[in-house]
Order: structure tokens, then C-alpha cells, then sequence
């Protein structure tokens, strides 16, 4: 892909937060049964005891025949990963690479998963682990048939590290987040407003976009991008620095050009798009 062409939004890589389980269990079915409909072997992670949640599948006479085929499975986010576990998250997507290829190797289009990550995401450390895991496999799952609905509790975590994690989603809830940053077909695409409100979950995204082995100079496909102040594309600077290359950001925002001039932020190229 140039610099200059327009990306193709990613789908199936979505953010849920919640107040009440009932609701996102109800929502996971209606994702996960819309994947045995295209064909696709289905797993649900669930913060409650496993057993617990396959008897309220079992009561789904669909759901109920899928477990029984092995086109689905239920699986205890604490019975898998135990307590205050901080994913590795290369290993992570590893994982669910071989579940993808085990499932093409039975017959199935794909792979679609529904997980509670709530417990996964609840310390400082825990987060920034799994926020980078969030754009692996988000970068992951543009090429493998594999599809995500990550649902949060906002009782446990709160607005703000909810809105850390949604925005590395190419979509999410509204109003968890104001801006997303996510994996292109061969570097970044972002989009939303970025204002003084957000500007260090910005800093934090950037981080957590796990980039190494790709080339020092970056991309970022930024035409859904509604706006940005000198703050954000500060950060932007320093990053690039941090990388030893540069950024080419590519906007409708003519603002954006003049604030780099302005600001003299030398490891920032503004392409105008037209």
C-alpha cells in the first residue's frame, strides 16, 4: 500500500464494555452464533466458572448441538490464564494462530472468539501487556480468518482504562473512546479527534502499537481523522524520534500540516489528502 492510498477498514476486531455480564453474554451469543452461520468454529471465554456458562448454553438448542460438534467451546478466563496473569502477548496471538489453522484443518471458515478479558486487564501491568496484545492480534487477525468481540467490565476498570483498550480497536462502543489507532495493511490507520482530553492515552496507543522489526520511517493512514491539536502531534514527534525515523501522516486536516510547520516538528510529513 502507498502512503497516499486509502486503507480498507478492518471488521470483526470489535470493543464491548459493560455495566451488567447479562448483557454482554446476551451480545456474545448473538457474535458467536452469527459465526456458526458463515461456518466458523466459535469460543466463548468466560469470566464465570465454565461450568457454569455451558449449562446457560446448553439451554440454546443451537448453541447446545455446536458444543456437542465441537463448532464451539466454553472456555474460564481464570481456569485458562488463573489470577492476576499478564499475557505475553506474542505468545498470546501464537495461541490463537494455532487454534485459527486447528479449525481451518476441520473444516471451518475461520475462528470467532468472544472473551471476557476483564481479569486480564486490571492491574497497570496487566493492561499495557494486553493493550499490546490488542494491536498483535488486531495486525494478526487482517490477514487469518479469525474474528474478536473483547468485552470489558466498567464497574471494575473504569472509563479511563477502558478507553485505553477501545481505542486500540478499529471499533468500539460509543463514547469509550474519541479516537482509535489500529493496524493497516502495512503500518497504521487512525482515526477520530484528538484533543487535549485524550492526548496521554494517545502517548500510551503509540507505545502499545507493537511495531518492532518494521521499518523506522511509519505510515499512518490518518483520512478518518476529524482532528488534532499540537499537543498530539508532539507526541507523534517524539515517537518518531524514539523509532530513528519519521511519520507520514496522511489527513484531510490542512491544519495539521501548518501546526508541523509551525511547531518544527521535523520528524512529522503532513500529506495533505485531496
Amino acid at each position: 500500500m502507498t502512503s497516499g492510498s486509502a486503507p480498507a477498514v478492518p471488521s470483526g476486531h470489535v470493543c464491548w464494555s459493560y455495566d451488567d455480564p447479562a448483557v454482554f453474554d446476551a451480545r456474545a451469543q448473538r457474535f458467536l452464533l452469527a459465526g456458526l452461520d458463515a461456518g466458523e468454529r466459535v469460543r466463548y471465554v468466560t469470566a464465570e466458572p465454565e461450568d457454569v456458562a455451558v449449562a446457560r448454553w446448553r439451554a440454546v438448542p443451537r448453541l447446545r448441538a455446536a458444543l456437542g460438534s465441537g463448532a464451539a467451546e466454553v472456555v474460564s478466563v481464570r481456569g485458562t490464564y488463573g489470577e492476576r496473569h499478564v499475557v505475553d502477548p506474542a505468545g498470546q496471538v501464537a495461541t490463537y494462530a494455532t487454534l485459527t489453522d486447528a479449525a481451518l484443518a476441520d473444516g471451518h471458515a475461520g475462528l470467532r472468539v468472544a472473551a471476557d478479558a476483564t481479569t486480564l486487564v486490571v492491574t497497570a501491568e496487566q493492561r499495557d501487556a494486553f493493550a499490546r496484545y490488542e494491536h498483535l492480534v488486531d495486525r494478526f487477525m487482517r490477514d487469518r480468518p479469525m474474528s474478536a468481540a473483547c468485552g470489558y467490565d466498567r464497574r471494575a476498570l473504569g472509563d479511563e482504562a477502558i478507553e485505553e483498550l477501545a481505542c486500540l480497536h478499529p471499533s468500539a462502543d460509543p463514547g469509550a473512546t474519541l479516537f482509535h489507532l489500529y493496524a493497516g495493511a502495512d503500518d497504521l490507520v487512525l482515526t477520530g479527534e484528538l484533543d487535549t482530553s485524550n492526548h496521554d492515552v494517545f502517548d500510551a496507543a503509540l507505545t502499545r502499537a507493537h511495531l518492532d522489526g518494521t521499518p523506522a520511517d511509519l505510515v499512518i493512514h490518518a483520512d478518518g481523522l476529524r482532528f488534532v491539536d499540537h499537543r498530539n502531534l508532539t507526541h507523534l514527534n517524539r515517537y518518531a524520534a524514539r523509532r530513528g525515523g519519521t511519520v507520514t501522516l496522511h489527513t484531510p486536516l490542512t491544519s495539521a500540516a501548518r501546526l508541523v510547520e509551525l511547531l518544527g516538528l521535523r520528524r512529522i510529513r503532513v500529506e495533505v489528502a485531496r
